[in-house]
């Protein structure tokens, strides 16, 4: 049985990827599979430094045209690849113990692993945004995740998945194309299903929580969420955060935004009428 580590990225992560290679700290006992997500010609440039400076590393580079966050990873290595079992670890993780590969591959070996679950319900999590989310993700999926209530799925997909299972399931209905996607259509959707197919996978970390431990990193104040073995850096902690980012690139969610701040009332008052930007 064969084993890869899979890490996902983008050039807007290179930081955080230098910071998780770098905690390896030389640790070479299992390959490395690093895929770069909306890759463009240019990229080869973003990345060319990270590839010289940890050149010692077994890594092998792939790449994907979409935006696919860290299932495109997952799928790149399950389409290009022959290995049997994967472990996904965002460009956000950090490594703390490297003892945690043998924990994986060789303890668990022939298991699934989830590294900590969480719950979650898409109706709450939209909120009042379901206008904009069918703007990102089909009104068919949106149904099927309102539908299923309480979701119990992989947190920030961080584990290990097996090819036996990944043979079970269709990964492109899955694969994410922007944010909202991300969250709901691969981290809920594709993960709880996985989850749902194998009922033999281990939770290995199951008291693994959020809390509010927050610190500066790579640029950004960020949620330090940490145990024994790994750290994962969250940049967005909660879906309000996911749905503002998205919003903030619309100029109607920015007058919006600032109409509510500053005339409150006058908000108030077309809100009831529906006259906001929309």
């Amino acid at each position: 049985m064969t084993s890869v580590i899979v890490i996902p990225t983008h050039r807007s992560g290179v930081a955080l990827l230098a910071n998780l290679l770098g905690s390896f700290k030389g640790y070479k006992k299992y390959p490395i599979l690093v895929v770069i997500s909306d890759y463009r010609k240019k990229d080869g440039t973003v990345f060319r430094d990270i590839k010289e400076k940890f050149s010692y590393l077994p890594i092998t580079w792939e790449h994907i045209k979409t935006n696919s966050f860290e299932l495109g990873g997952l799928y790149t290595a399950y389409k290009e690849t022959n290995y049997d079992e994967f472990l996904l670890l965002s460009h956000s993780c950090e490594i703390v113990n490297t003892d945690i590969f043998d924990l994986v591959f060789e303890r668990w070996l022939g298991k699934s692993v989830a590294f900590g679950l969480q719950s979650g319900n898409w109706k709450y999590a939209q909120g009042e945004n379901e206008k904009f989310t069918l703007k990102h993700l089909d009104r068919c999926t949106n149904s099927e995740l309102l539908n299923l209530g309480d979701i119990t799925f992989w947190k920030a997909h961080i584990g290990k998945y097996r090819r036996t299972i990944l043979d079970q399931m269709n990964l492109p209905e899955y694969l994410p194309t922007n944010m909202i996607e991300a969250i709901s259509k691969s981290e809920l959707l594709f993960t709880s299903t996985y989850h749902a197919v194998d009922n033999s996978t281990v939770v290995l970390f199951p008291n693994w929580k959020d809390g509010n431990v927050f610190e500066e990193k790579c640029g950004k104040k960020r949620l330090k969420i940490m145990n024994d073995y790994i750290i994962k850096w969250k940049t967005h902690w909660n879906t309000n955060m996911v749905f503002d980012d998205m919003q903030s690139r619309y100029i109607s969610y920015i007058l919006k935004k600032l109409l509510r701040s500053n005339f409150p009332t006058m908000y108030s008052r077309l809100k009831r009428i529906g006259k906001t930007p929309s």
